[in-house]
């Protein structure tokens, strides 16, 4: 009769431990992700009056007066073709769709309070639908203006943030064709 209990015991462990691992990935496949979604063209209208927007451009203007007096005249081409680069990336941030993860970069620092401070696990462009697709279920909170405020907008910046949001972003295309250089 000794051998019956460790032979029944056995058995009713591992039923046991298969239990708790089905009702571990049960609760974690009913908890709701929480995603944060932000308007990509609010974060790039804001990125322009910053500080270390400033001095990237200072740099690259030092950089093609220094070139320009030199009389380098590739290098004069290059830098001018670095900054309509910049712009027309600008463009398609701040009035299309286009992704805005270089300019988050900056702010990097506090993409982890933010995503704390909201309750949510990921931060993605609301125009993003490829990524949003993956979360089918997921509760969608907007953070739009604590990303932009990480930014220590001025109170006009801000207000264009807004501003932008209340308007639909024109095509990738369209917003290459801007030209303002």
């Amino acid at each position: 009769m000794g051998k019956v209990v460790p032979i029944l015991l056995g058995p009713l462990v591992v039923l046991l431990a298969l239990g708790l691992v089905l009702s571990a990935c049960s609760t974690a496949q009913n908890e709701k992700i929480r995603i944060g979604v932000y308007d990509s063209r609010s974060v790039a209208i804001t990125w322009p009056g910053t500080q270390s927007f400033l001095q990237s451009m200072a740099s690259l203007q030092a950089e093609y007066q220094k070139a320009k007096d030199a009389g380098d005249q590739k290098r004069v081409a290059e830098l001018e073709a670095e900054g309509e680069a910049r712009q027309q990336l600008l463009h398609m941030q701040a009035f299309s769709t286009a992704p805005v993860d270089d300019i988050l970069a900056h702010i990097e620092d506090s993409l982890l309070g933010i995503k704390e401070s909201a309750g949510v696990t990921l931060l993605v462009s609301k125009w993003d639908q490829e990524t949003l697709a993956k979360y089918p279920s997921a509760e969608l909170v907007d953070v739009t203006m604590m990303l932009v405020d990480a930014f220590q907008p001025t109170e006009l910046q801000r207000q264009r943030a807004v501003e932008i949001q209340q308007t639909a972003p024109i095509s990738l295309e369209d917003a290459k064709k801007i030209k303002d250089w």
